[in-house]
């Protein structure tokens, strides 16, 4: 599992380019062990496609959130509770607890074990943005709040999707099924930066994850209340939406799940089609541990700040 004295470990994200990573380093004879990242926010096809997968290519160790760190707080829908508020653009917390963390625990007890540094393998590609055609295919991170602190190599980042869906062909191995239903990018389900389509796919297909999260939006506005009799001013806004961007004023809205879906499934160029902030390519799609849409936006800065509600 080394590759010029380093091991190799792929996130895998259930994803047509993580996955043609994995079977680039097979071809290449290259020593890999892979890893999973999961929010317990995830799309059921994926956990599905991830058994899929195994038996093709092999164990897939799976990381997530250390409860115990957040006083029995798990994954995305439990610390959405906790904080009576979702992810936003500004706090990305998701990427850093849910993924950054427990991936960089994974590497670090190898290392401790087997004395040897390790590499993040990631499938990610320049085509999908031009943030990424900036990246560099083996890179040394330095630690620090908002980068991974190690080595990452991108062994497919030249490629393009043809590339991609070949080598899928070429070993016999389907891509996850969300493509065929539409979906152009595997991640959370939905993740806070979903496009207006992937809204109305999940409505029509998975309506109990819309209900999940209208249940969601409603318990944090009843927190939000009981908190701010408390400690009055805690929250800003009375209501925590699961996505935020301009509302129909031109400002930044807080539109609920309902609004939301209603919006996605007007026809292109309907009305509040400024409601979302672009889809970013930073977060779990800077470190390929979730799928960046085609032609993503550039990078924004994640300026987080664990102490600010929203």
């Amino acid at each position: 599992m080394r590759e010029g004295g380093v091991a190799c470990i792929l996130s895998i994200s259930g994803g047509k380019d993580s996955t043609a990573a994995a079977l680039a380093l097979r071809e290449a004879d290259v020593p890999y062990r892979m890893v999973f990242a999961d929010t317990r926010w995830e799309a059921p096809e994926t956990y599905e496609h991830l058994d899929v997968l195994r038996t093709k290519l092999g164990p897939i160790d799976v990381v997530a959130a250390d409860p115990k760190e957040e006083g029995g707080v798990g994954g995305m829908v439990d610390r959405i509770k906790a904080r009576a508020g979702f992810p936003a653009r500004m706090q990305r917390w998701c990427t850093r607890e849910l993924k950054l963390e427990p991936l960089r625990r994974y590497h670090d007890e190898i290392e401790a074990r087997e004395g040897i540094d390790t590499a993040c393998v990631m499938g990610v590609r320049a085509q999908e943005s031009k943030a990424r055609e900036k990246m560099a295919i083996w890179e040394d991170e330095p630690e620090g709040d908002r980068s991974w602190g190690g080595w990452l190599w991108r062994p497919i980042l030249r490629w393009s999707v043809e590339d991609v869906l070949a080598i899928h062909h070429r070993h016999g191995v389907k891509v996850n099924p969300l493509y065929q239903h539409g979906h152009d990018r595997v991640g959370c389900y939905p993740c806070i930066f979903a496009r207006k389509e992937e809204i109305r796919l999940i409505a029509d297909r998975s309506p109990g994850r819309i209900d999940e999260i209208r249940q969601l939006e409603s318990d944090i506005e009843r927190v939000r209340a009981e908190r701010n009799v408390e400690t009055p001013g805690r929250y800003s806004h009375a209501v925590g939406t699961f996505f935020q961007g301009r509302g129909e004023d031109g400002r930044n809205g807080m539109m609920n799940i309902d609004r939301v879906v209603e919006w996605s499934r007007t026809s292109r160029g309907g009305r509040q089609l400024s409601l979302l902030a672009p889809v970013p390519t930073g977060g779990c799609m800077r470190w390929g541990m979730c799928e960046a849409p085609p032609g993503a936006a550039d990078d924004i800065v994640d300026e987080e700040s664990p102490e600010s509600e929203r």
